[in-house]
């Protein structure tokens, strides 16, 4: 996505286009992030459908408020309540919400450094 005059990074806020209507989500409000092809789907106070890929959406997001845990989910650290290690390096992520998403291997480094674990 191209930068416009007046954006600012790391983004506090994602307009989330609709058919009749354009959504302002504030991204403290964003629980979790799910990759759905090169669209990304916003868990917040409800879910909502941003046309941008996982990927170029957390490089524009702080990176010690969202975390990568596998190739198609990201997590707002701030939701996360529990992790439970399960086997070959991946870890069982329960957030504020309920939700249980279990992390990629490749992802366990980043998520051992982002949680003081070692």
């Amino acid at each position: 996505m191209p930068v416009v005059a007046g954006d600012t990074y790391p983004l506090s806020r994602i307009a989330v286009k609709s058919v009749n209507r354009i959504a302002i989500v504030q991204v403290t409000t964003i629980i979790r992030l799910e990759a759905e092809d090169n669209y990304v789907r916003l868990w917040a106070e409800r879910p909502y459908l941003h046309k941008e890929t996982l990927t170029g959406l957390l490089a524009r997001l702080d990176p010690l408020e969202f975390l990568r845990i596998h190739r198609s989910h990201a997590v707002n650290v701030r939701f996360v309540r529990e992790l439970r290690p399960l086997l070959h390096g991946e870890y069982q992520i329960v957030l504020a919400d309920g939700t249980e998403l279990t992390s990629g291997r490749s992802f366990r480094a980043a998520i051992q450094a982002m949680f003081g674990l070692g």
